[in-house]
């Protein structure tokens, strides 16, 4: 089962994560329903499986790009430190393999792999928004738009 967590406390965390509770980090339905800020940092501090989710009905644009800026940046402004979890890198793990984790599909989606589904997405780096172009992982999660993919090949 995989579920949403914004107000637990530090015991609540502990067990869940020892019980192996999936849990999704919602940042933009959570920033849109007012529902809080969800401790990320402890739940991977406790060794819980974490994904990044989009929430359907509260998230109007299902942008996954927008979604990693904002696990970043919501981390960041709640605790005023530019390294913070997620960072980027981190935020790029939790909407790929964090995901699949989430879902348990980890042997089978996640990561370019052998013997693993390939579903890749081809990003156009040749766009205003990702100059200038000097780390990319950082271009991805800060500057990525949906105009920038080019192509989706799944499976």
């Amino acid at each position: 089962m995989v579920n949403h967590v914004v107000h637990p406390t530090d015991e609540e965390i502990q067990l869940l994560a020892a019980r192996g509770v999936r849990v999704t980090h919602n940042p933009l339905s959570n920033m849109r329903l007012a529902s809080g800020v969800m401790p990320i940092e402890k739940f991977q501090q406790a060794g819980a499986k974490i994904g990044l989710g989009l929430d359907g009905g509260a998230n109007d644009t299902s942008d996954m790009f927008n979604l990693m800026r904002a696990a970043v940046g919501l981390q960041r402004a709640k605790h005023l430190d530019a390294s913070a979890y997620p960072t980027v890198e981190d935020a790029l793990w939790l909407a790929t393999m964090g995901g699949a984790e989430v879902l348990g599909m980890q042997e089978r989606i996640g990561s370019l792999t052998p013997g693993k589904q390939a579903d890749l997405l081809i990003i156009d780096p040749a766009t205003l928004n990702f100059a200038p172009r000097i780390d990319w992982v950082s271009q991805l999660v800060f500057n990525g738009q949906p105009h920038n993919v080019e192509w989706v090949f799944v499976a």
